[in-house]
């Protein structure tokens, strides 16, 4: 839980003098002032504004409005993030690929679905940053014939990738012989992922020679 304070003065000399009785609020960019979240003055006559705790669902980026100019509420010209930071609070492509390989952005950093695709621009992602499983066909399990790594006349193989994942992960096949060969299946079940390859039966058989690459959707 996070709170969030600001103070309102004048000076005259060297002294601060609170401005007292000010109606200030945290507004959503985009948003109007009387959806924002008021701060209130504590003590009162103190020229302190802050709001109560506010929970995970209200952390983020915001606009501080006030009504001093406007009596109907009107942008301050300052803003604030509460919490961890939100989408709001992120400019269209302005994320690239060194924010994330110096770890300048983390997911302790930011708030869930903080960063959206209209976010990012010019990333490309190195295969080290990515929570990536590879296997070949030595993993691979043949049938009919129940044998690892597969015989060349087998006509399905099915390799179980040995992380566990909480959802379905994108898979790529990379085949590395001429054999004609396809994903005839991909199941995810208590998180583990088991991929079917299957071959063509118009061709000879032939050996199986293939990487299969998973790479993590979350």
């Amino acid at each position: 839980m996070y709170k969030f304070g600001i103070s309102y003065y004048i000076m005259s000399a060297y002294s601060r003098i609170p401005l007292s009785n000010v109606d200030v609020r945290l507004v959503r960019p985009g948003d109007v002032f009387s959806n924002g979240i008021k701060c209130k003055e504590t003590p009162t006559g103190s020229g302190y504004y802050e709001t109560d705790k506010l929970l995970e669902p209200d952390w983020g980026f915001y606009e501080i409005w006030d009504d001093r100019q406007n009596p109907n509420g009107g942008f301050s010209g300052k803003t604030c993030t509460v919490g961890k930071l939100d989408a709001r609070g992120i400019q269209n492509s302005s994320i690239y690929t060194n924010h994330v390989e110096n770890e300048a952005i983390t997911s302790e950093k930011i708030a869930k679905n903080a960063v959206h695709s209209e976010h990012i621009d010019d990333c490309i992602f190195p295969l080290s940053k990515l929570a990536a499983e590879v296997q070949t066909e030595t993993k691979g399990l043949g049938i009919p014939s129940h044998e690892m790594p597969p015989k060349d006349e087998d006509d399905v193989v099915i390799n179980t990738l040995e992380k566990q994942y909480a959802t379905m992960p994108h898979i790529l096949l990379t085949p590395y012989c001429d054999k004609a060969m396809y994903i005839k299946d991909i199941k995810l079940d208590q998180g583990i992922v088991t991929i079917t390859l299957a071959r063509s039966q118009a061709l000879p058989p032939g050996k199986w020679l293939y990487s299969l690459l998973a790479i993590a959707s979350n």
